[in-house]
């Protein structure tokens, strides 16, 4: 697994065309690329606000699920989001929807100690816990996050096999297929952000502050959410993270193992590719998950 290229050259010269074309009381603000992921292109724009563009025709209707729906979400959240202050369309120098949101003062998660990650466990909770509310019959699904874990089997198969050098693939398989056993989610249409790692996250003075990137944002088990704490936290704010989350039944924590050893062997095999930080958290991510699966479930 390798970080996708860019389908489109995204310049400041376009970005500023774009800002002048749509908001143009924001075109003459200084713009600086701060980077990108894996969907979309980051540029800061002036000292509060940042652009966001996809870089992949794929990212778009990410870009426009987010757009539709974080804003009805975002006020009952208890930490910041990318929620779109200004949004932007396709047009004829930019193919695909676009957005102008708030810069979230902070460090990215990645960037940041797991011990020092790992004092925020119950703020990471509260927000998870606020987001998972019952979502309304035409919300976004995502084949990727959310579904059945058996619909992961073939990927996540393929995965440890490319890792088997540097992981435990007999323990993995049979961590895996516990997972996938687990009696599955079956309660109502629920909200998941979809993708809370830790390069989602933002830190600030110690402290969670805000939750970025909600592409992934759909309909599914909350349990793929939960994985999250996995890849972030240490093993013992693991535990935290579910008391203060809680309740959550046997079978969600055996589906979140799953969902973290699928997450993990994602981002060892970017951290393979050069994401160092990436690999960082699918090593975190599968420690913590074998030593839940085998000590705690």
């Amino acid at each position: 697994m390798t970080w996708p290229p860019a389908e489109i050259e995204i310049t400041p010269s376009l970005v500023r065309r774009l800002l002048a074309e749509q908001h143009p009381h924001l075109a003459e603000l200084e713009i600086e690329e701060v980077g990108y992921g894996f969907d979309n292109s980051i540029w800061r724009l002036g000292s509060e606000l940042v652009v966001r563009l996809p870089r992949r025709s794929v990212a778009a209707t990410l870009m426009d699920h987010e757009l539709r729906w974080l804003p009805g979400l975002a006020g009952d959240l208890p930490l910041d989001t990318s929620v779109a202050l200004y949004r932007g369309r396709s047009g004829q120098y930019f193919p695909w929807p676009w957005a102008v949101t708030r810069w979230i003062d902070g460090r990215p998660g990645d960037e940041v100690d797991v011990v020092l990650r790992s004092e925020s466990a119950g703020d990471l909770a509260q927000f998870l816990r606020a987001l998972h509310r019952p979502a309304p019959d035409d919300a976004p699904t995502n084949e990727f996050r959310g579904v059945a874990l058996d619909q992961m089997t073939s990927a996540f198969r393929r995965r440890v096999d490319e890792l088997a050098p540097i992981v435990n693939r007999r323990l993995l398989l049979q961590l895996w297929q516990s997972a996938v056993d687990a009696e599955p989610w079956n309660g109502v249409r629920q909200w998941i952000h979809g993708d809370p790692h830790p390069a989602n996250l933002i830190f600030r003075g110690g402290r969670l502050v805000g939750v970025i990137d909600f592409g992934d944002l759909c309909v599914g088990d909350p349990a793929t959410d939960l994985a999250g704490s996995f890849l972030s936290l240490s093993y013992g704010a693991v535990e935290e993270f579910m008391r203060v989350y809680g309740p959550i039944n046997q079978a969600s924590i055996r589906r979140s193992v799953g969902w973290a050893l699928h997450f993990s062997v994602m981002f060892l095999a970017l951290g393979q590719s050069g994401r160092t930080s990436y690999g960082s958290i699918g090593t975190l991510g599968l420690e913590n998950a074998t030593s839940f699966a085998t000590t705690a479930i």
